[in-house]
């Protein structure tokens, strides 16, 4: 998880909610417009450098992704409308189960902040979570928080966990098992120190890269490894 620095309400949004005032039975998410949830979509996405909220995944376009209640409309039907309760996640379809993790897969369960779930919209979240190179995903030790949301968001489904461990692979952090070769070639523990930084910068095209977190993290570990791996040598010489 990343955390994400809301921007300000989209001004079609505000201007649909003045305009349907007068008939406050109409006011609710359902009845938003198309061109309306389009541009929510194009404002999420810019504020979460083209990421799922909750995956770190691509999400390259809004009809990608589908716009998630953080607090779930069933629960908490007051924040229907309101921006800073929604993020954009994968997949398109918000109700396709399919892929076993992720949004969907919290769909209307009640979720209690910093009690049973940890929001990606509070700020230093990031911090209370924990990557390895196999692309496994940890709560902070005793957060209880923490943990439920991996729980809730099945952060740890194989096929996430495999898609986090073959971006890690592909930047050059791990040797692949059995292999002699890493897809790119390893980094030195300085371009590791770097990349930790870099990697988690919007870059020119406002986007972040896949498992930035993840990337981040692990790379700082990889960086250690190799400075303990060196410094052995060293003393060995």
């Amino acid at each position: 998880m990343h955390s994400i620095r809301k921007s300000a309400e989209p001004q079609t949004l505000k201007a649909w909610k003045l305009q349907m005032r007068a008939s406050t039975q109409n006011l609710t998410y359902n009845n938003l417009p198309t061109a309306i949830k389009n541009s929510i979509k194009d404002s999420l996405l810019r504020e979460q450098g083209y990421l799922c909220a909750y995956t770190l995944q691509r999400l390259a376009k809004i009809e990608d992704c589908h716009i998630e209640h953080v607090q779930p409309q069933n629960i908490a039907s007051r924040l229907d409308l309101e921006y800073g309760n929604m993020a954009a996640c994968f997949p398109r379809d918000g109700g396709d189960t399919s892929h076993g993790y992720g949004a969907p897969v919290k769909a209307g369960i009640a979720v209690t902040l910093n009690q049973n779930f940890v929001t990606p919209h509070s700020m230093g979240c990031e911090q209370r979570f924990h990557y390895n190179d196999k692309g496994q995903i940890i709560a902070e030790a005793s957060d209880i928080a923490a943990e439920k949301t991996i729980e809730i968001l099945k952060l740890n489904h194989h096929v996430l966990a495999d898609l986090r461990k073959r971006a890690i692979e592909a930047h050059g952090l791990t040797l692949r098992k059995g292999s002699m070769r890493s897809p790119k070639r390893p980094m030195s523990a300085s371009q590791a120190r770097r990349f930790a930084i870099e990697v988690l910068r919007f870059g020119e095209n406002q986007q972040l890269e896949p498992f930035c977190e993840a990337l981040s993290q692990v790379a700082c570990k990889y960086a250690a490894k190799e400075e303990a791996r060196a410094q052995r040598m060293k003393a060995n010489r």
